[in-house]
């Protein structure tokens, strides 16, 4: 039972729900599961992680416009500005 729990927590996280109350992140992963996309144990089926890395493909050539359009100085500007949110997201996830 604490090796489910244990790989339930580690699937939260790595969907970013961990923020979510306790009853309702369990209904998303039991969703998950009822797609097929999550295991019995909380941890992506491959059919999930195939899903996952789409969707992350997908919302990065989404995202692309929006940094097209900058110039080399003001990406860089955005790197600078976003790095400690980014640390600190890093930080927490792991």
């Amino acid at each position: 039972m604490q090796r489910r729990e244990d790989l339930t927590r580690q699937f939260i996280a790595s969907c970013r729900i961990h923020h979510l109350p306790k009853a309702r992140s369990a209904a998303v992963v039991d969703g998950l599961r009822g797609r097929g996309l999550a295991d019995a144990a909380g941890g992506f089926t491959d059919a999930g992680r195939q899903t996952r890395r789409r969707m992350e493909a997908l919302t990065d050539d989404l995202a692309g416009p929006a940094y097209d359009v900058l110039s080399a100085d003001e990406l860089d500007e955005l790197i600078a500005g976003l790095e400690p949110t980014a640390d600190a997201a890093k930080t927490i996830d792991d």
